[in-house]
C-alpha cells in the first residue's frame, strides 16, 4: 500500500511540475509574440521574431531540438535573446508551431503573411519502469502579433 501511495505521489508531483513549466512557457511565448513586430523565421520547430524594447529592437528565437533515440533524451525547447540562451524545458516528446494568416488560414510558406501563431507540445517526466511516468499535453491559444502589419 505504501509503495502504491509513493508512486502516485511521485506521479502527481511530476504532473504538477509539467503543468507549472507549461504555464511559464506559454506566458513567456505569449508575451514575446504579442509584442513582436516582425517574424524572420517561421518553421514548425523554430520561430525567430523581432520585438521592440526601450533601446530599439531585440531578436528572440524559440528553438526545439527533437528527442534523440540514441541517447534516450527527450526534446528540448530553448529561448535565445540578447541576454543569452535559456532552456525552457528538457522533457518534450513532441513540439509544433502552427502559423495562421489574418483570415485564420494555415500558412506554410511565407512568414510575411503570418498574423497569429499557435504552440502545441507534449511532455513526459518520470519512469515507466517505476510507474511514475506522467504525460502532459498543452496547446496555446492563437496568439496575435499585435504590432505586426499584415503582409509586412
Amino acid at each position: 500500500a505504501y509503495l502504491f501511495m509513493g508512486r502516485n505521489l511521485t506521479r502527481l508531483t511530476n504532473f504538477q511540475q509539467q503543468e507549472t513549466q507549461s504555464r511559464r512557457i506559454l506566458r513567456q511565448f505569449t508575451s514575446d509574440l504579442s509584442a513582436a513586430s516582425q517574424l524572420s523565421t517561421a518553421t514548425t520547430s523554430q520561430i525567430v521574431l523581432v520585438k521592440p524594447i526601450a533601446s530599439g529592437t531585440t531578436t528572440i528565437t524559440y528553438s526545439y531540438t527533437a528527442p534523440s533515440p540514441a541517447t534516450a533524451a527527450n526534446g528540448r525547447l530553448t529561448r535565445q535573446d540578447a541576454a543569452g540562451t535559456q532552456t525552457l524545458t528538457q522533457s518534450l516528446t513532441s513540439f509544433t508551431i502552427a502559423y495562421y494568416n489574418e483570415g485564420g488560414t494555415v500558412v506554410t510558406s511565407s512568414p510575411q503573411s503570418v498574423k497569429s501563431v499557435e504552440l502545441s507540445f507534449a511532455s513526459a517526466y518520470g519512469s515507466t519502469n517505476s510507474g511514475t511516468l506522467a504525460a502532459y499535453n498543452s496547446v496555446s491559444p492563437r496568439v496575435i502579433l499585435r504590432n505586426k502589419v499584415a503582409l509586412q
